[in-house]
């Protein structure tokens, strides 16, 4: 699940790997700039209050699990930031759910069978072809608008590119589904989160790499 609102490359500085000093950074900020998110509220319900203490922990053991892929991007300051799965790693397993439990627990509550029906429900719409998967971008609320998502969506795009690679993304919020367009995502169908329509809709999103310019 994914958030960004606007662009602007001309003022964004240049994306860069994140490594372990960003971990904690970075799960703030992830935490900030899903707090207002329909699919975060609905997996959390009434604990919204306490999200952005509670989720700093999750999102920070997310940014640990991928830091060895170098797929983690963020910019200067750490106001933005950017989780990648490269192809064949986008599965969640059962490694990935005991190291996240502690601080799911403490996040979801009594909803956390909630939040791993969900999982399991976007798990199954999946794409199979080996591609990037786009698991988290975020930028620090107050920091919206000025091109960091952008910068930090754009290495693992080139490299797409360059290599003939798919990517693949859920996006949570429909008024982010132009700015992933523009970066050559379409959608390929929607959702609605939980059993029976109870939940909020879900946006999917395919990116066929884009050819090199002549």
């Amino acid at each position: 699940m994914t958030d960004e609102t606007t662009s602007r490359r001309d003022t964004a500085p240049t994306a860069r790997v994140a490594t372990d000093a960003d971990v904690e950074a970075l799960g703030a900020m992830f935490a900030r700039g899903f707090a207002d998110d329909p699919v975060w509220e609905w997996l959390c319900e009434a604990r919204m209050r306490l999200f952005t203490r509670r989720a700093t922990p999750f999102f920070a053991a997310e940014v640990r699990q991928h830091l060895d892929d170098r797929t983690v991007w963020t910019v200067p300051g750490v106001d933005a930031g950017a989780i990648w799965a490269p192809p064949g790693a986008w599965r969640t397993t059962l490694g990935d759910l005991a190291r996240w439990a502690p601080s799911a627990l403490r996040l979801f509550g009594r909803h956390l069978p909630r939040s791993l029906g969900a999982l399991g429900q976007v798990d199954k719409l999946h794409p199979r072809e080996p591609h990037f998967y786009l698991a988290l971008l975020a930028t620090d609320p107050d920091r919206q608008g000025h091109g960091l998502g952008s910068a930090v969506l754009r290495p693992v795009l080139e490299r797409c590119d360059a290599e003939g690679i798919p990517a693949y993304l859920e996006s949570s919020k429909e008024r982010n589904v132009p700015f992933y367009e523009r970066h050559g995502f379409e959608v390929t169908g929607t959702i609605t989160m939980g059993g029976g329509g109870s939940g909020p809709p879900l946006w999917l999103m395919w990116r066929e790499p884009r050819p090199p310019e002549s």
